[in-house]
């Protein structure tokens, strides 16, 4: 899981295999994972200084993209805000329902509380309505099933300058397919 181009996963988890940030052709992306209702891990915040201040020694890339792992929007915007000016783009994942706060920060950074899903479309984050409303009325542990039906895509598209590592345009790309 360390070699090639190696299995990423969140900066902040200590000891794990794989890496908290990979690089491909000219891009940097690195994954933190949040700590609001959810597992304690490392401070995130503390491990992208760190993490920053590492690929700024290493001579890397410009163009850095944090996929910001997190269930809490307040700390998805926090990390989006402390990071501004210093990576290319902060995009939220985790909760699978895409948001429409798409936009450029002050300093060049572009943001997106929760770039969404790919996936069933009606559905329940991509499971079958049915067995998570049996969930929710019964309180009782099942099976969830993925949805079938219409599945989509939620993205994002961002132009970076690569010489300066700022973003200029940030917009939200959704499609549907049959």
């Amino acid at each position: 899981m360390d070699e090639g181009l190696p299995l990423i996963r969140p900066a902040n988890y200590p000891d794990a295999p794989g890496k908290g940030h990979i690089y491909k052709d000219g891009v940097t992306v690195v994954n933190l994972m949040g700590r609001v209702f959810m597992a304690p891990l490392d401070c995130p915040f503390r491990a992208a200084d760190a993490l920053l201040e590492k690929l700024k020694e290493e001579g890397g890339s410009k163009v850095i993209i944090v996929d910001f792992h997190a269930e809490a929007t307040s700390e998805k915007q926090a990390m989006g805000w402390y990071l501004d000016g210093r990576v290319s783009g902060v995009f939220g994942t985790h909760t699978h329902v895409g948001t429409v706060d798409a936009k450029i920060l002050p300093k060049g950074t572009a943001y997106l509380t929760d770039v969404g899903m790919t996936g069933p479309q009606d559905s329940v984050i991509g499971s079958s309505v049915e067995t998570v409303l049996e969930r929710f009325l019964t309180a009782l542990p099942n099976r969830l099933s993925v949805a079938d039906g219409p599945c989509i895509l939620n993205s994002v598209l961002v132009d970076v300058d690569e010489e300066t590592g700022k973003a200029s345009l940030i917009e939200r790309i959704d499609r549907t397919v049959n």
